[in-house]
């Protein structure tokens, strides 16, 4: 599976580490390349905001 032109896939791993969430996100630009580190948040606020600031970028990639 690959995502469609100028698309791109986001994984997320969260975890408790004691009493805060922790969220991690790695981004590729499809399954077959490679990926990049976005970002470590802390709390469910600074996970939507990293994923809003990825998304956003996605968006303003220009489509070949």
């Amino acid at each position: 599976m690959t995502s469609g032109p100028g698309g791109a896939v986001l994984l997320l791993a969260a975890w408790v580490e004691g009493d805060a969430l922790r969220v991690r996100l790695t981004a590729a630009d499809d399954l077959a390349g490679p990926t990049h580190p976005v970002g470590v948040a802390d709390g469910v606020d600074d996970a939507c905001a990293l994923v809003r600031r990825w998304l956003e970028a996605v968006e303003g990639r220009e489509v070949s």
